[in-house]
């Protein structure tokens, strides 16, 4: 040991704050996959200050003193300026670690930082902090988007807290170069652009309410026939919902986001609107159209008036560690984009069934009705004169319907649970522009309200593919009307 820092050797061989808080308000522990050590953080946390937190650690000496000394660091310490104590900070008082040693800084920076994820993500019976009118959480997904919208807000004299969701479990089974939106890499990346901006960051826990209110619905749409878009329900549910209330206990009083639309308030009328990001190729208004006036009053999107290119220009001047990063996809729980295996994997009896035509006669054999959907083309396995696509998906026989093209063009439809987003639909008869799937074209319709939460639609022209389970959005130029889910 002749060789290490004096301090490093003192907080090995008398650690301070070693031991374990009993019913603590929050623990942390290490989930670093490279650290062989173990270290564990418990701690008496008052509103926002951690008055008290010990350790327990097993490993080499410097696994040992970085524990030690980081709690010394943390402990009457604001929790959100907390997030900012880094790997640096240690070394500046313990010396430099050897390279084979470093991965101990991470492990233990980590470790505070789930204890403080810990002490936010449960429940409050009053807010952690005051809520300020020029404070906004910016929901950062680790990836270029958010993290431009979090440098705009800064810019532009916000205070502002990195919030980065927890969707799934990290034993999730990640590959490296997923195209996701919460994997541990994706909160290590939103981590370095906030300490990059110099602005706390903390992981909210929101395994459970997405897990019942997304994964588990998702899967009973595709058991019964239908092919949802869980990023409406996600929208709506737990970003613009469950975090959206989380963030209020910091003291924040908006949500930002990265997404490409605009939210203005009408001077007509007095109420908020969405419109079309002005980048109309990357416009994602369409995943908005179930939230509400409430809702809609309380969010950011900074980037809605930029383009993609400007965006990832400016980012990758700012934030060069994100050149070659992967976009996210559209639904982060599904590994690999492999649909047939998550269903699978959480649908039992899925069987094979028989195709038939439109004149009820058997062409073929499908793998399982869930792994298909409307429209779909590929993957029927069968040789026919034009090409076949799927018309209809009947689950109570286990029994998929093929046509041509010609078979699925629809000229109406019909949906449930409409909402519209300034409360209200413009007149009980009404015309709009109405996309059907996210990357469909729009088509000019007519709009019939039949009840409170459903409408008939009929379009000018034959659509393509209408889908049970997607959203059919309505629009009035750039401005977002409302919507609902197709039911047939």
């Amino acid at each position: 040991m002749k060789n290490l820092n004096s301090n490093l050797i003192l907080h090995f061989k008398k650690p301070h704050n070693i031991g374990e808080i009993s019913c603590p308000d929050a623990v942390g522990k290490s989930d670093s996959l490279e650290c062989p050590g173990n270290i564990i953080f418990t701690a008496r946390i008052n509103k926002n200050i951690i008055r008290d937190i010990k350790f327990k650690a097993s490993g080499c000496s410097y696994t040992i003193a970085a524990a030690s000394y980081l709690t010394t660091l943390s402990k009457n310490k604001d929790i959100l300026k907390s997030t900012l104590i880094t790997g640096k900070e240690l070394e500046k008082y313990l010396g430099k670690f050897p390279e084979e040693k470093r991965y101990v800084l991470d492990a233990a920076i980590n470790t505070l930082q789930n204890l403080i994820s810990d002490y936010i993500s449960k429940s409050h019976t009053e807010n952690i902090y005051k809520k300020k009118n020029k404070k906004v959480a910016v929901a950062m997904s680790g990836g270029i988007d958010s993290s431009m919208a979090a440098k705009i807000l800064k810019d532009n004299g916000w205070e502002i807290i990195g919030v980065t969701m927890k969707l799934l479990p990290y034993d999730f089974g990640w590959k490296d170069g997923a195209k996701t939106c919460c994997s541990p890499k994706d909160i290590e990346a939103a981590r370095k652009v906030s300490l990059k901006l110099n602005i706390p960051h903390v992981v909210i826990n929101l395994i459970q309410p997405f897990e019942e209110k997304i994964i588990n619905p998702f899967c009973l749409e595709y058991q019964q026939g239908r092919t949802p878009n869980p990023c409406v329900e996600c929208n709506k549910y737990i970003k613009f919902g469950a975090l959206l209330e989380k963030i209020k206990t910091l003291g924040a009083s908006f949500l930002a986001t990265g997404h490409y639309c605009r939210i203005e308030k009408s001077l007509n009328s007095g109420l908020y609107e969405i419109k079309k990001g002005l980048d109309k190729s990357k416009d994602q208004s369409y995943v908005l159209w179930k939230l509400n006036q409430d809702q809609i009053s309380q969010i950011k999107t900074p980037i809605g008036i930029l383009s993609k290119d400007d965006v990832r220009k400016k980012t990758n001047s700012i934030f060069p560690f994100f050149e070659k990063k992967n976009e996210s996809q559209d639904i982060c729980f599904i590994p690999e984009d492999n649909f047939h295996s998550f269903l699978a994997s959480k649908l039992k009896n899925i069987k094979e069934g028989a195709i038939i035509n439109t004149n009820g006669k058997i062409i073929g054999t499908h793998k399982g009705y869930p792994f298909y959907t409307i429209g779909q083309r590929k993957g029927l396995g069968i040789s026919h004169s034009k090409p076949l696509y799927v018309k209809e998906i009947i689950p109570e026989k286990n029994i998929i319907m093929a046509g041509e093209e010609k078979d699925i063009m629809q000229k109406s439809l019909k949906v449930k649970n409409t909402n519209f987003i300034s409360g209200n639909p413009p007149g009980n008869n009404f015309k709009a522009i109405v996309k059907i799937r996210y990357n469909f074209k729009e088509a000019s319709a007519e709009i019939k309200i039949e009840s409170k939460k459903t409408a008939a639609i009929f379009f000018d022209k034959p659509q393509k593919a209408i889908t049970p389970g997607q959203s059919a959005v309505f629009y009035t130029g750039d401005t977002l009307i409302g919507g609902g889910v197709i039911i047939k």
